[in-house]
């Protein structure tokens, strides 16, 4: 899983929601979300998000019973 954060997976995902990063920012940010995503995956966390972001954070927030 880690080994799929790269600078240039980073600078795709920020280009598709019309961020500008450059190529050393991207590098930046994939060098410091990468122990986090390793954490992640060796604890097997599966996080369930929603499609729709209204609903995620109804549920994010406990709101719904």
């Amino acid at each position: 899983m880690a080994e799929d954060v790269t600078p240039e997976r980073i600078a795709t995902i920020a280009a598709s929601a019309r961020i500008p990063l450059d190529a050393a920012a991207a590098a930046r940010v994939a060098r410091s979300v990468t122990p986090t995503v390793t954490k992640f995956a060796e604890a097997k966390v599966i996080l369930a998000l929603e499609v729709e972001p209204a609903t995620f954070v109804i549920v994010a927030h406990g709101m719904m019973r």
